[in-house]
């Protein structure tokens, strides 16, 4: 393909068909919270929930990189694959172990009882230290969010927000900036060609 003198270099932040992916990385994402959170743990449904996790979880992955032209992109499919090694390890929920969840105090009512069990009917269970695969990249930095307030997340979390930040960061500047020319091929004495 051919650039000719004036044409623009830069792509515009989204992509027409960016839409399209963006809304099939929503729906992918509202199944797998609608199975984490609705579908049992035990018998035919947690066949299914593990089913729509093993099969979104890598859809996501592969999404994310059909926005490679971003950055931000790459650390977005590394922080979910980061969450899908220890997740994928605990039939499809994030173990996160009762100590770190006592010492937060952010959650008095998780007691030494619910061990082994989901909390809150979310993604995460939760187990002893010594039980947790992966333990280093499951659920166990506290932090307090402004806004937010207080949980608990994984190293593969903050890659993805971080991933998350750095695409918004560059959409803005590729709005903001005019976009660059292509220069014009110069002939050996200077002139334009």
């Amino acid at each position: 393909m051919a650039l000719r003198p004036g044409t623009s270099l830069r792509a515009s932040p989204l992509r027409k068909r960016d839409f399209l992916w963006l809304a099939c990385a929503i729906g992918i994402l509202l199944a797998q919270q609608l199975a984490v959170l609705h579908l049992e743990r035990d018998g035919a449904e947690a066949l299914l929930r593990r089913g729509v996790f093993f099969v979104t979880t890598p859809a996501l992955i592969v999404l994310a990189l059909a926005f490679r032209r971003y950055i931000g992109a790459w650390l977005v499919a590394f922080g979910i694959l980061l969450n899908f090694v220890p997740i994928a390890a605990h039939g499809g929920l994030m173990p996160v172990s009762y100590t770190i969840v006592r010492d937060s105090g952010a959650f008095p009512e998780i007691t030494e009882d619910l061990i082994g069990e989901q909390l809150h009917n979310g993604k995460d269970i939760l187990l002893r230290r010594e039980d947790i695969h992966f333990y280093e990249l499951s659920d166990r930095y506290t932090v307090d969010a402004p806004l937010y307030g207080v949980n608990i997340y994984s190293l593969g979390d903050f890659v993805l927000f971080a991933g998350t930040l750095l695409v918004a960061t560059q959409a803005v500047v590729m709005l903001i900036l005019p976009p660059r020319r292509a220069r014009s091929p110069v002939l050996d004495d200077g002139t334009p060609a």
